[in-house]
């Protein structure tokens, strides 16, 4: 939406729409590449994240 508005959005959006596009650049940018290996680098795995399926039956079943 952001991207349509900077090309369709005329000049009155113009440098809105630049600002909210570099935002959304930059944090995908510190999501992806700086706290995943920082997230890695603490140990955190992804078991320690998602439930297994062993679990999830349990909790139907109760």
């Amino acid at each position: 939406m952001v991207t349509a508005m900077l090309i369709f959005g005329g000049t009155a959006l113009h440098y809105f729409s630049l600002a909210l596009t570099i935002g959304i650049l930059f944090g995908i940018y510190s999501s992806v590449l700086v706290m995943a290996p920082l997230v890695r680098w603490l140990g955190v795995k992804r078991e320690d994240l998602v439930k297994s399926v062993k679990d999830r039956k349990e909790e139907v079943v109760v």
